[in-house]
């Protein structure tokens, strides 16, 4: 079943995942004009006693985590999922959405989650800005104005690695932020 949000089509898609991330993303939207997203993954250092923890420290350390990320300046709102893969055992994929009303630069927020990060795992956590390249079919980092469709669709199609079947063994594990609903202060947006 396709929820005809764009994805990525080499890998089979948890379609329901797929489809909560994308409401998700959807609620972001309708609350904030602009909207920047950073994607970051979480895993542990392979000499850690984490690492060779199961997913529920994994679970716990995000739940931490974002409790402080939610407290930062201009965050709108975030996803996480998590998976197991051979080497880096369990490990998060997470996008992180900005108000780009407030933030306009994703680098510094990336570094503050990054050691806050270090911080809750007790130097144990590492991270990985994703970052955009040249032949990637979208970019990740531009502030993405609410009616701009094909960037939205270009962020849709990004995050839909989250939603990704492998490395999930039947399990989604995922977590997210509430999404405020629009305050109705401001100009009353054109559809």
């Amino acid at each position: 079943m396709n929820d005809n949000y764009p994805y990525i089509a080499k890998y089979k898609m948890d379609w329901f995942l797929h489809s909560l991330i994308n409401h998700h993303l959807n609620s972001v939207i309708e609350r904030y004009s602009k909207v920047i997203g950073i994607r970051l993954d979480f895993s542990y250092n392979q000499n850690s006693e984490r690492y060779k923890k199961d997913y529920s420290c994994l679970q716990q350390d995000l739940r931490k985590l974002f409790k402080q990320v939610e407290q930062e300046h201009g965050i709108a709102g975030f996803f996480w999922v998590i998976e197991y893969g051979e080497d880096s055992r369990f490990h998060s994929h997470t996008v992180v959405y900005l108000d780009g009303q407030k933030i306009r630069k994703t680098f510094p927020v990336a570094e503050r989650i990054g050691n806050l990060w270090r911080e809750i795992t007790q130097g144990d956590g590492k991270y990985h800005r994703c970052e955009h390249k040249e032949n990637y079919k979208a970019d990740i980092n531009k502030i993405i104005n609410h009616r701009d469709t094909d960037y939205i669709q270009g962020l849709r199609y990004i995050i839909s690695y989250l939603a990704k079947q492998e490395q999930k063994y039947g399990m989604n594990i995922y977590g997210s932020s509430e999404v405020p609903q629009p305050s109705g202060l401001g100009r009353p947006r054109n559809l």
